[in-house]
């Protein structure tokens, strides 16, 4: 379940209040620094409100509409920071849309005829392929909106559930990144206690493997361990197990995973 008391962010000190008149206080979760916001647009909020609604194709055509604007502007006041909010709405489109045709694909080809093995592999690359999506999906509408959005991280949950479910083998030994991402999941829903649980389950050798080192990174900001978490993408940004495209560390830049991290010296360095 959703916590229902998350961090807030205090806009200012002590609000009085005047005897016989009502006073709102509106707060949101501190959602560290988005891209995003510091170039404040209606139209990208209002994509990333489809996407907490889960209505993928009205928010990947109002994702087109703020990226248009945004490039617009670029064209006669360039900058590393618009460039960075352009590329944010477009991987956001391309998530949208990618979500959608996972909708209208529904449940997939019948799995009956399979082995138990095969259609257990395939049901847990299914699943976890979907939540790493809609996990994506959750951070950056809780990063637009200051709020997370209660159906979009209870299906995280599932899917990420469903993915741990199927994996083969006993629970400790099951994929690293689901249990992860998990922790990552229940930390942004303000249960850390949930998160740490679900991290508990990697042993020595996973938590030590460069192929887990960009959930392990996500988890630990997620649960506000700075140094955890700028260690773990040090080593995936500067000690490859293979050589990556710049587009992969462009797009790990962009993720609002490390909204919190965004003006640290050694993370704004990782990625200039």
């Amino acid at each position: 379940m959703l916590a229902t008391i998350l961090p807030l962010t205090l806009l200012a000190g002590a609000i009085s209040a005047v005897p016989g008149r009502t006073v709102t206080v509106v707060a949101s979760e501190d959602v560290g620094a988005p891209l995003e916001r510091v170039f404040p647009s209606e139209t990208y909020a209002r994509a990333a409100a489809a996407d907490a609604d889960m209505r993928w194709d009205d928010a990947r055509a109002l994702y087109r509409q703020a990226a248009d604007a945004w490039s617009a502007v670029a064209r006669t006041r360039p900058s590393r920071a618009l460039e960075s909010a352009v590329a944010k709405a477009e991987r956001e489109l391309l998530t949208s849309q990618a979500l959608a045709t996972r909708a209208r694909a529904g449940s997939g080809p019948s799995l009956i005829h399979l082995p138990e093995e095969a259609r257990r592999a395939f049901l847990r690359r299914q699943s976890l392929e979907e939540a790493r999506l809609l996990r994506a999906k959750m951070m950056a509408a809780r990063a637009a909106l200051g709020r997370l959005p209660p159906d979009l991280y209870v299906r995280t949950r599932e899917r990420l559930e469903t993915a741990r479910a199927a994996a083969t083998g006993p629970r400790d030994s099951a994929d690293p990144e689901i249990a992860l991402l998990l922790c990552a999941t229940f930390a942004a829903g303000g249960d850390p206690a949930a998160a740490r649980a679900a991290r508990a389950h990697l042993t020595a050798a996973q938590r030590a493997d460069l192929a887990t080192a960009l959930p392990r990174a996500a988890c630990a900001a997620a649960l506000g361990e700075t140094e955890a978490a700028l260690a773990a993408l040090e080593s995936f940004v500067l000690r490859p197990p293979v050589p990556r495209p710049e587009s992969v560390l462009r797009d790990v830049y962009l993720s609002n995973d490390w909204d919190r991290l965004r003006g640290n010296p050694r993370f704004e360095t990782l990625f200039r």
